[in-house]
């Protein structure tokens, strides 16, 4: 099955293709340049804000080395043998759709990189798959392993597989996994941990269900949950996380409610 695997570049994108590098070389690796890890505050806010702003995302920073290493992504480059830089124009200005073109694929699945146009999933011949970031259908969108923690139900924090369409995470779903939450865990570390679960099952779900003959078909969501946008952040909501409840929503959620199970499917298992 020829490959193509279309990801970000921060660590828990390279982490993503480091497990499924195990399972195959024969991969084509396009790598979307994405925005800094650390992005500065916007210089406009009140000092307290740009200081919460700053304290998130080096926390984020922190995690996902902590999980992912500073490693991240060095196995699947000493494996695989194409690998295509892009950035964000790339995707429509028709770069990324002569890389395709050129590329036999089978199966392309996406993670962290923007929006593909139809005119390109059209050329895939199988399969076309996104690694979304969040618990679909009830946190669709972006930003989505921010909501559940600070609307107290961290155990929503999350993965979805799910085919690509033209619904924001709304196609048929492949696999989907829940954070296993720890105690002591702030919201970056349930973010890590639930990409890092989920990113160590998955080479062996795809080594049992890719080679079979049936193609596979996704579970189709049959509510609409909510999508999330970035305009419904802002860092006022980080008052919440870091000035309410100290960074310990687990510890809070753990000690002061029952946590529900989230209703997972899978088409893999």
């Amino acid at each position: 099955m020829k490959i193509t695997l279309l990801t970000g570049n921060h660590p828990r994108h390279l982490y993503f293709v480091d497990q499924l590098s195990k399972i195959s070389s024969d991969i084509l690796w396009i790598i979307e340049e994405r925005e800094n890890h650390v992005p500065k505050p916007d210089g406009n806010l009140k000092i307290d804000l740009q200081k919460l702003f700053r304290i998130h995302f080096d926390k984020r920073k922190k995690a996902e080395y902590d999980f992912f290493t500073i490693k991240s992504g060095e196995l699947a480059k000493s494996k695989i043998n194409r690998l295509i830089k892009i950035v964000k124009e790339d995707l429509y200005n028709g770069k990324l759709k002569n890389i395709i073109s050129s590329n036999e694929t089978d199966l392309l699945i996406t993670y962290g990189c923007g929006r593909i146009p139809n005119d390109i999933l059209n050329l895939i011949k199988l399969y076309k798959w996104n690694v979304h970031g969040g618990l679909s259908p009830w946190y669709r969108g972006v930003i989505t392993h921010f909501w559940p923690s600070y609307l107290l139900e961290p155990e929503f924090t999350g993965m979805t597989l799910h085919e690509l369409t033209d619904k924001i995470d709304g196609g048929d779903i492949i696999h989907q996994t829940s954070v296993t939450i720890n105690k002591n865990d702030g919201i970056h570390d349930n973010a890590s941990r639930t990409v890092k679960e989920f990113c160590d099952i998955l080479p062996g779900l795809f080594k049992n269900k890719l080679g079979q003959q049936q193609q596979l078909k996704g579970i189709s969501q049959h509510t609409t949950g909510r999508i999330w946008t970035n305009l419904m952040w802002n860092p006022l909501t980080l008052k919440v996380i870091y000035e309410v409840f100290n960074d310990k929503i687990n510890k809070y959620c753990i000690e002061n409610k029952k946590l529900r199970v989230p209703k997972l499917l899978s088409i893999l298992k």
